[in-house]
């Protein structure tokens, strides 16, 4: 038994010399929406395909997923990444690329949807508008 509590010391001490954390290497932001391409015909319970475009701002952002909040029939969405805080310079970019949104309504109706694109210098934000009519 004395065995077992020396290794356990042993095993705190190693582990409490290692070096220092030295915070995250990744954060994730939310970038905006660039522009959407809105489909005509939305179906109850069946998933609808949304392509939504956004600008990369350096070659260390990369999609992670939507910001996605329901409220109603209203959806708020935005773009999440993940911007890699390595030691290495980030190169701007200005490419434009696509994430598909899926969205699978579940009742019928008029769902209001609102891409953010901007936050102004008063801290009011801005939005891409489109209602999505799902009558069948």
């Amino acid at each position: 038994m004395k065995y077992i509590y020396l290794l356990l010391a042993v095993g705190f001490l190693t582990v409490s010399c290692e070096a220092k954390y030295e915070g995250p290497t990744e954060t994730l932001e939310t970038l905006p929406v660039s522009q959407v391409v809105m489909p005509i015909k939305y179906a109850k319970d069946s998933i609808t395909e949304i392509p939504v475009q956004y600008i990369r701002p350096t070659v260390c952002h990369s999609f992670y997923d939507f910001y996605y909040e329901r409220s109603g029939l209203t959806r708020t969405v935005a773009i999440l990444a993940v911007k890699e805080n390595g030691g290495s310079s980030c190169p701007p970019s200005q490419l434009e690329y696509t994430a598909t949104l899926k969205f699978k309504p579940a009742n019928l109706g008029t769902y209001h949807f609102k891409f953010w694109t901007s936050t102004d210098a008063q801290g009011v934000d801005h939005f891409l508008e489109y209602d999505a009519v799902v009558n069948h």
